[in-house]
């Protein structure tokens, strides 16, 4: 469903506001320390692994403005490899510094997100399309984690 960038982003956005809810009603120390139920991770380490999905959205998009291919680092078969390479480095770090990194990392990519225009998003046409577009997984992936997160 194509809707305006400004409706796109809105979503995504309201993603985030869902996630910080959930953040909000737990304590920094189960954050940080305690598995989630039925994953491997700590929900510090998801919160690192989207960290990773902004930076590579990012990248993406100065590979379009470059003028090259784009492609995502995810991709099978190094799904699990590339997920690692961006929770292991942040594994050290205290719960507030990655929170901070996510923040930050959400507002850059959301801010070269309102640089393109409407009729020409990043990834074509379609950048704008709910069910096509290139991130329209954006908001869904982070309400996705939020859930994880709220069994707690």
């Amino acid at each position: 469903m194509v809707v305006s960038k400004a409706e796109f982003l809105a979503d995504v956005r309201a993603a985030r506001t869902d996630l910080e809810h959930v953040l909000a009603g737990r304590d920094e120390r189960t954050l940080a320390e305690t598995t989630l139920p039925g994953q491997s991770w700590t929900s510090k380490d998801l919160l690192a692994h989207l960290i990773g999905y902004d930076l590579a959205v990012r990248g993406a998009i100065a590979d379009v403005r470059a003028g090259l291919k784009w492609s995502w680092p995810w991709t099978a078969p190094r799904f699990d490899a590339w997920n690692e390479s961006q929770v292991a480095p942040r594994r050290s770090r205290s719960y507030a510094a990655v929170r901070a990194e996510l923040d930050a990392s959400r507002a850059d990519l959301l801010a070269e997100l309102e640089r393109w225009p409407e009729d020409a998003g990043p990834f074509g046409p379609m950048t704008w399309d709910r069910q096509a577009s290139a991130i329209s997984w954006l908001g869904p992936h982070e309400r996705e984690h939020a859930e994880m997160i709220a069994k707690l």
